[in-house]
C-alpha cells in the first residue's frame, strides 16, 4: 500500500479507523517562499471523449489537440520575496460562511479559487497548510510549473516534497482570504476531494463546529 498523507479534523465528529490513523501522519509542513518566474500560459483542451484537460504551456498539449487548445491566462503573479511584508502568509480575511455536513462524516467544503475555479476540499483543523490538487489549480488559471516555494510533509513513514503556489483568493461562501500560498499536491485518497482546507485559511476566522447539527460557521474575527 502507498503512503497516506492526510490529517483529519476531530471536532467531535466520528471518523473511520483508517482516517484516525492517518491523522497522526501530518506532523509539519515547512514552507520556503522565493520569487517565481513568469512563463507560459495555461491551456484548456478537450479530448475526443469530451473530457477537459489543463496543461501548463502549449508544448504540454498533445499535438493532435493543440489546434483546439484555449489559453486561460495566468491568475497568479510572482510571489513576493522572503523579505517582503506578508510574503509567507495570507492577506486579511473578510466575510463569513455557513458549511453544512452530515454528522459523523467528513466535512467537505466547496471553495472558489481566484473567484472562478471550483474545488471541493476536506476541512482539516489538523493541517497547517491548505493543499489543492494540481488539476484544480490549473483549472483556476494558477500556474504550477514555476512554484513560489517548496515544502515538505513529514509523516510517520517518511516525507514528501510538495510545491507551493500563490493564489489571488480562496473563498468559502462569503468568507474570503486574498493572496495566499497553497500546496499543489495530489492526496492519494479520492474521498478527500481535491485536497485539504487547512488552518492557514480557517485561522483567519472565528470558527464554530456544531457536530450534532452538522453545521460549521466561519465569522470575521
Amino acid at each position: 500500500m502507498g503512503r497516506k498523507w492526510s490529517c483529519i479534523a476531530w471536532c467531535g465528529v466520528r471518523y473511520d479507523r483508517d482516517m484516525r490513523r492517518a491523522a497522526l501522519l501530518l506532523l509539519t509542513v515547512l514552507l520556503a517562499l522565493g520569487p517565481a518566474s513568469v512563463g507560459a500560459q495555461i491551456y484548456r483542451w478537450v479530448d475526443d471523449n469530451g473530457v477537459p484537460h489543463f496543461a501548463d504551456g502549449i508544448d504540454s498539449v498533445p499535438d493532435r489537440y493543440r489546434g483546439r487548445a484555449v489559453p486561460l491566462g495566468l491568475k497568479n503573479e510572482p510571489a513576493p520575496g522572503p523579505s517582503a511584508p506578508g510574503a509567507a502568509g495570507a492577506k486579511p480575511a473578510s466575510g463569513g460562511a455557513t458549511i453544512r455536513f452530515i454528522p459523523g462524516q467528513r466535512i467537505m467544503v466547496d471553495v472558489k479559487i481566484n473567484g472562478n475555479g471550483e474545488a471541493q476540499l476536506m476541512l482539516d483543523t489538523g493541517a497547517d497548510r491548505t493543499l489543492i490538487s494540481p488539476r484544480a489549480l490549473l483549472a483556476a488559471g494558477v500556474r504550477i510549473a514555476a512554484p513560489a516555494g517548496t515544502g515538505q510533509i513529514v509523516g510517520a513513514t517518511g516525507s514528501e516534497r510538495i510545491q507551493f503556489v500563490v493564489v489571488e483568493s480562496l473563498e468559502v461562501g462569503e468568507a474570503r482570504v486574498g493572496r495566499m500560498p497553497v500546496g499543489s499536491f495530489n492526496l492519494p485518497t479520492a474521498d478527500t476531494g481535491d485536497g485539504l482546507l487547512g488552518r492557514d485559511f480557517l485561522d483567519q476566522f472565528n470558527m464554530n463546529i456544531d457536530a450534532s447539527r452538522g453545521v460549521v460557521t466561519l465569522s470575521p474575527k
